[in-house]
């Protein structure tokens, strides 16, 4: 249990739940969050961040304040649950700020794991991990699970952590000031993992339980808005856009000298056109290599000579490039019901994401 008295002002904890349409969550969400303030000794509130639901999930929250430390903000105007999160540590008078999802699918009991190390001083930021060992996934659809793996998967390179997709957090208040978070999206813990200012970052295992009532909000538009959130971020690491840039220009050479392979192989050398493509694949991936390794990731004729296990990893990535390629595809057009040319755009993008992430960091990585 934690010390109430010697709590200073300082370490006042504020949990902003962001809501849209949860009226029936709400309120058992705001009794278990108190109680556990109660049993464990923070002195802290809640900050409701309600999009003007039509369900009248602001004026509950409201009403729970006459009981509780809760403060509600009602907008008639934005929406979006980053931006909720956003205006919620704007208005927090803690300098502990928290997030947590409105539809009990984070533990609130879980809440003094995630703070204890932060007023420890044993780290700034503090994520619950529903994958790390000890952590948990309850009733989830398999098709839920699948999307978020693959999300994980693709936001893995640019957190060092096991649950990079986690909207349960905390952190000290220092750790984005003066940051430029983008508004748009739903996963802000990201961004801040990416963009904030901390020396330790720390996971706590947890439960994560799908919810029982309402529905999900996340929707097809939401897919891609994530796609586009991640390839924001991979720019904005330091150094990293001109490489984007260079790498996709490769890419792009690459495409031609597959085409052009296919073409004098099936027209000149009458082969098989599967027979064909394989060796289209072989001699543009061969190409990307080189061009790789000796432009785009620097070094030049200072590199030392090519490497087979480098050559081969290389070949394997983008083979699961083109599997994520066709993954993507799939899950855009049949379960998000985008248009097939868009989500093909999409899927590009995320395949060429995640090629360039692990040919950086893996791949090509200084030795």
């Amino acid at each position: 249990m934690m010390d109430l008295d010697a709590m200073t002002e300082e370490e006042r904890v504020s949990v902003v739940v962001p809501t849209y349409n949860e009226r029936e969550n709400i309120e058992e969400l705001v009794e278990r969050i108190f109680t556990v303030f109660e049993q464990e000794g923070i002195r802290g509130e809640v900050v409701v961040v309600d999009d003007d639901s039509p369900d009248g999930t602001g004026t509950l929250a409201e009403e729970l304040g006459k009981t509780f430390a809760v403060r509600t903000i009602i907008r008639k105007e934005e929406r979006g649950l980053s931006s909720a999160v956003l205006k919620g540590f704007e208005v927090a008078s803690g300098n502990i700020l928290g997030v947590i999802d409105a539809d009990l699918s984070h533990p609130p009991e879980s809440i003094p794991d995630l703070v204890r190390p932060i007023l420890n001083r044993e780290a700034d930021l503090v994520f619950g991990s529903r994958y790390m060992d000890g952590g948990r996934i309850e009733n989830w659809p398999f098709t839920r699970r699948l999307i978020s793996k693959g999300a994980e998967m693709l936001s893995k390179p640019l957190a060092d952590t096991t649950d990079p997709m986690s909207g349960f957090f905390f952190l000290r208040r220092n750790v984005i000031a003066d940051v430029d978070l983008n508004p748009k999206g739903f996963k802000i813990g990201l961004e801040i993992i990416v963009k904030g200012n901390y020396t330790n970052l720390m996971e706590v295992p947890i439960t994560f339980i799908d919810r029982k009532a309402g529905t999900s909000k996340l929707k097809g538009f939401e897919y891609v808005n994530y796609l586009m959130h991640n390839l924001s971020l991979l720019l904005h690491k330091k150094g990293m856009g001109i490489q984007f840039l260079m790498f996709s220009t490769v890419g792009a050479l690459g495409v031609l000298v597959n085409m052009a392979v296919l073409l004098m192989s099936v027209e000149v050398l009458d082969l098989w056109y599967m027979i064909g493509a394989l060796l289209a694949f072989l001699v543009a991936a061969t190409h990307n290599y080189i061009l790789n390794r000796y432009w785009t990731f620097g070094g030049g004729a200072s590199r030392p000579r090519l490497r087979v296990g480098q050559y081969g990893g290389f070949l394997a990535i983008s083979v699961v490039g083109l599997g994520i390629n066709l993954s993507v595809l799939y899950a855009l057009v049949e379960w998000a019901g985008l248009w097939y040319v868009m989500a093909q755009l999409f899927a590009i993008l995320v395949a060429l994401s995640n090629n360039f992430l692990w040919s950086k960091f893996l791949i090509f990585r200084e030795d």
